[in-house]
């Protein structure tokens, strides 16, 4: 998934200064250089004197760069890659595009953009060139359907996102730990299937030395910086109580009228959780986006934490990380009873209402409009996509590209003999596929300027976090800023991609 050139490394319990997140990345991205970056999948083409000019967002910048020796080495062509601070991402594509000159020819970015820059003609359909490729149906199914917009394939995927939970085993799996945690809210200590009992682990492992290494623990670390993934794991905790499986599209939007939904009771205890969630992390997690939040969790105590996949594989790197072995995994929890926006009440359920939210997507793949060498940028894309390079990537530490092929779910074995060797890797690919396969799984926003729509909504959940409003008030001005936009993009085209992406008629 995502991440920032951002200080990584611990010193002691903390990230330290000294050492960036781009060298960690590239250091970690070494693992599977060499021998391990597959010949390119198709005939080889002579691009010499051509540069491919590549934007990124930066923490992914490692998943793209770590096949680019070897694709320059036998097409004769160049790679620039382009790093782009992930919260300046779509406004630095967005204006790229806009101006109609040639910034660059491949950009990568979130699958929720596709739409509006398909739509409006920024990015090439890639349906010419999708004959050549010769691993397209391995592509999980979910991860295909966002490729499209208006019936063709704008991207080649690289990345397979869905949101879910870390538990420290050391912390939750013990005896002793067990009983007292027991005795003390009188039930059973295990990986959490509520918010309730999230929190109440979270409490408890804070403050203490429960992984024995001579210094308190915490109970939870969540990335909640501005600007950064935080409406993304902000939502992944909405979803669960504004995403009613019993009304298609009740999410983000009502998709008969696009009156936004932001604002609704279930999105309102959403933000009070995670205000009070807070209590239970370090006093740094305020200023910790996705990339310090997986490098303090990979060499830190933890009890709990949510993320993609990325902590999954960066803890399996000894050289960053002190819990290789030990890591459990859980589908995010769920509340006891999910907003009803037709009823305008709370809805009962007998047994916790979980839904999987797809947060950003995945990262995607796609030729610019302007661009004047786009056979050379579908090769290149195409490379970094082969099946050998495609496994490769999603099994290295720091690249943000998570699972999205079958074969990445079919042979847990394989990743036991990965670069870094991964510890018991079968249940972390269990969850995400139980997560992606959920019968309520939520597609993050598809419609025009998404981009925006989540700047609004980070600018108003972070001054809830700041305690400088009210969860209600900030969610009121989000929602107030949600329907200009929507009135701004045109009501009637916003409705329509959004019954779209719920298969809404």
């Amino acid at each position: 998934m995502v991440d920032h050139n951002i200080n990584l490394l611990p010193a002691g319990r903390q990230a330290s200064a000294g050492t960036t997140r781009r060298s960690l990345l590239q250091g970690m991205a070494s693992l599977a250089l060499g021998s391990a970056v597959a010949t390119r999948p198709a005939m080889a083409a002579d691009f010499k004197g051509k540069t491919v000019v590549v934007a990124v967002g930066s923490f992914m910048s490692s998943g793209i760069a770590m096949f680019k020796n070897k694709w320059e080495a036998e097409t004769g062509g160049r790679i620039e890659i382009v790093e782009i601070p992930f919260g300046d991402l779509y406004q630095r594509l967005f204006t790229a595009f806009t101006s109609g000159a040639h910034q660059f020819d491949v950009a990568v970015y979130a699958s929720n953009w596709i739409p509006e820059f398909a739509q409006a003609g920024h990015i090439v359909s890639l349906e010419p060139y999708y004959p050549q490729k010769d691993n397209w149906n391995s592509v999980l199914p979910s991860v295909q359907r966002i490729m499209y917009s208006q019936g063709q394939r704008y991207t080649v995927p690289l990345d397979g996102d869905v949101i879910f939970g870390y538990y420290r085993t050391d912390a939750l799996d013990k005896p002793d730990h067990k009983k007292r945690f027991q005795d003390k809210y009188g039930y059973a200590l295990a990986a959490p299937t509520t918010w309730e009992q999230y929190r109440d682990i979270a409490q408890f492992f804070t403050g203490w030395d429960w992984s024995g290494s001579g210094k308190p623990g915490f109970g939870v670390l969540e990335a909640q910086k501005p600007k950064d993934v935080g409406p993304y794991i902000f939502i992944s905790r909405a979803a669960t109580y504004a995403a009613n499986a019993t009304l298609k599209g009740s999410l983000f939007f009502d998709p008969d009228t696009m009156e936004p939904q932001i604002n609704n009771p279930g999105w309102v205890q959403a933000l009070k959780d995670w205000i009070e969630i807070r209590k239970f992390g370090p006093p740094e997690m305020a200023t910790y986006g996705g990339g310090e939040m997986r490098g303090n969790f990979v060499a830190g105590d933890y009890a709990l934490g949510i993320d993609w996949a990325d902590v999954g594989i960066m803890a399996q790197d000894e050289n960053s990380s002190t819990i290789k072995g030990k890591l459990g995994y859980f589908v995010l929890p769920g509340p006891s009873k999910v907003w009803n926006y037709r009823t305008k009440d709370w809805q009962a359920f007998s047994t916790p209402q979980q839904a999987p939210f797809q947060g950003w997507g995945g990262w995607h793949g796609s030729i610019a409009k302007t661009s004047k060498v786009p056979e050379a940028a579908w090769d290149f894309l195409n490379f970094i996509d082969s099946t050998p390079n495609a496994f490769t990537a999603v099994t290295t530490p720091g690249t943000a590209r998570n699972p999205y092929r079958v074969d990445h779910f079919s042979n847990p074995d394989a990743w036991t003999k990965a670069p870094v060797k991964y510890a018991d890797p079968k249940p972390y690919l269990d969850t995400i596929k139980a997560a992606l396969s959920h019968p309520n799984v939520q597609s993050d926003l598809r419609i025009l300027q998404s981009g925006r729509y989540y700047e609004v909504l980070d600018q108003w959940t972070q001054e809830a976090l700041a305690g400088s409003l009210s969860p209600e008030a900030a969610l009121a001005k989000a929602a107030d800023q949600w329907r200009a936009i929507t009135k701004e993009a045109g009501v009637a085209s916003q409705r329509k991609l959004y019954r779209d992406l719920y298969g809404l008629t």
